[in-house]
């Protein structure tokens, strides 16, 4: 049985498929399912009374009516899965055979069938599946009838057992409480369907945000020119990477997913990684650390890490920076500094002592121009050529470790 009722459920989703295209009204799609289960469940239970209803009139002689429901119904069921029609056509189509069916309940069986009760529920069925301003046509189409069949008893214009139930002053009484609760019964539906369909567009515009917004985080991620993954807080285990970290490490995005954030760092450092990750559970964390890639290559990283939600994950967003020109830099001019020091202790020490020998020198022939001054020259000769080989070791040093541009 369950396997039949699922044949025919999607039979029905078949016939009427909820992405149509609408030319008459513009039918929202929960009013499309709304109208596509009610057929779904009550046609088995009308085509049930139908039979039913067939053997008792055929019982009792009555030819008509009972040809006539089944010319009706025919005719529904065949409008219904006719998808050659618009389904806002078919759903036009319905309504009005059911106003048939009704009217002809109302004239023919009298108050003792139906009609009326079938009235008030295509009123409640019209509000539920058209928009707004549809809704209230079945309450001016309920008028029309009730005054048509006011008419008919006021003027005997055809036998009705209605003529023999009702007269004119107590049909209208009917009539009007009739209306009344149709107009009420729509109010109410259509106040809570609306409300009903405000929200639903206020949450389609909010989800069509949200997966904007997730659209463009995740270019973001996927196109960023540094390498960026995400792995569960808990396990360690890769759930996402981008193409520049695919490029940086050498692993194929789906040896990444099945791999573990000790992968990426050396042995000797995997304690160190779990200490670090342990305590930061819940709060964002910067900082260098060393990272291998496929080849075995190690590199500095800098890495820029926050706490997000993946799928209902606990999970953390890293962004890890390749520095190594960075430390490489910052270790040149550390180098150059100590030579710096270097050079200035040179100047202090070998450059001072020639250049103080010079002076002084130079002072003693000053101070006795006449004497013989040829031991003095030869002293200073030799003093001036220490300071040059100083100069030049000095220049030479200074040329060797000087810091390339970048």
């Amino acid at each position: 049985m369950k396997l039949y009722w699922k044949k025919y459920r999607k039979a029905i989703e078949h016939v009427i498929p909820v992405e149509n295209q609408f030319t008459l009204f513009r039918i929202s799609s929960w009013r499309v399912v709304l109208f596509r289960n009610t057929i779904t469940y009550c046609l088995p239970v009308s085509l049930i009374g139908l039979v039913l209803f067939l053997i008792r009139e055929f019982m009792t002689g009555k030819i008509f009516l009972p040809v006539f429901m089944v010319i009706v119904v025919i005719l529904l069921m065949g409008f219904v899965i006719n998808r050659k029609i618009e389904l806002d056509y078919r759903m036009v189509i319905v309504v009005i055979l059911l106003y048939l069916i009704a009217l002809i309940y109302l004239i023919f069986v009298g108050s003792d069938g139906p009609g009326a009760l079938y009235l008030l529920i295509i009123t409640f069925f019209t509000a539920m599946i058209f928009p707004p301003k549809a809704t209230y046509i079945p309450l001016v189409i309920n008028t029309l009838i009730c005054i048509g069949i006011g008419l008919v008893i006021k003027f005997d214009i055809f036998p009705t057992p209605l003529s023999d139930t009702y007269d004119l002053t107590l049909w209208i009484a009917y009539s009007v409480n009739l209306i009344f609760v149709s107009f009420v019964s729509v109010l109410m539906i259509s106040s809570i369907l609306n409300g009903f369909e405000k929200t639903r567009i206020k949450e389609v515009m909010l989800l069509k945000k949200l997966d904007a917004s997730e659209r463009y985080y995740r270019n973001v991620f996927d196109s960023n020119p540094v390498p960026m993954y995400i792995f569960e807080l808990n396990t360690g285990n890769f759930l996402k990477v981008n193409d520049a970290a695919v490029k940086k490490y050498g692993y194929t995005k789906e040896e990444f997913l099945s791999m573990n954030i000790t992968n990426i760092r050396p042995t000797s450092e995997i304690s160190k990684l779990m200490d670090i990750f342990s305590t930061i559970k819940t709060r964002t964390y910067s900082g260098i650390l060393t990272h291998m890639s496929k080849d075995g290559k190690s590199f500095p990283v800098e890495i820029d890490t926050n706490i997000v939600s993946l799928d209902g994950v606990d999970a953390r967003l890293v962004l890890a920076t390749d520095v190594s020109k960075r430390v490489n830099y910052v270790r040149m001019i550390e180098k150059q500094n100590q030579d710096f020091k270097n050079i200035a202790w040179i100047q202090s020490h070998k450059v001072r002592a020639p250049l103080t020998n010079i002076m002084s020198l130079t002072e003693m022939m000053l101070q006795n121009p006449h004497g013989d001054h040829i031991d003095l020259l030869y002293m200073l000769k030799e003093s001036t050529m220490q300071l040059n080989e100083t100069i030049e070791s000095i220049v030479h040093q200074a040329e060797e470790n000087q810091i390339p541009p970048e």
